[in-house]
């Protein structure tokens, strides 16, 4: 590999490291944002703790309408697990405001 060639793998290194830095900034605001959101939604309800897992069913059910609908498929498995994670977060600690 000649010098140019390796410079130029480095910047496009670089570059792809910036993306996904960008990317997870963005997720991480967006999680943040939502949770906030759905926590609130919930403490409007008589049971916060039933709006919030009866809104991870719906949720679920999303992973079994797409096109990948086998449970052992990596994004499908990673889909639910942090639609778990996320509902777990949103119900622990949850109390009413006012």
């Amino acid at each position: 590999m000649s010098d140019e060639e390796a410079e130029e793998l480095w910047r496009t290194l670089k570059d792809i490291g910036d993306l996904v830095g960008q990317a997870q900034a963005f997720n991480r605001a967006n999680n943040s944002i939502l949770m906030e959101v759905v926590r609130d939604l919930a403490r409007t309800t008589p049971d916060p703790h039933k709006y919030i897992a009866d809104m991870f069913e719906r949720v679920s059910a999303c992973a079994d309408q797409g096109a990948i609908e086998k449970e052992a498929h990596p994004v499908a498995a990673e889909f639910r697990d942090a639609i778990s994670r996320f509902f777990l977060t949103a119900g622990k600690n949850l109390k009413k405001r006012g």
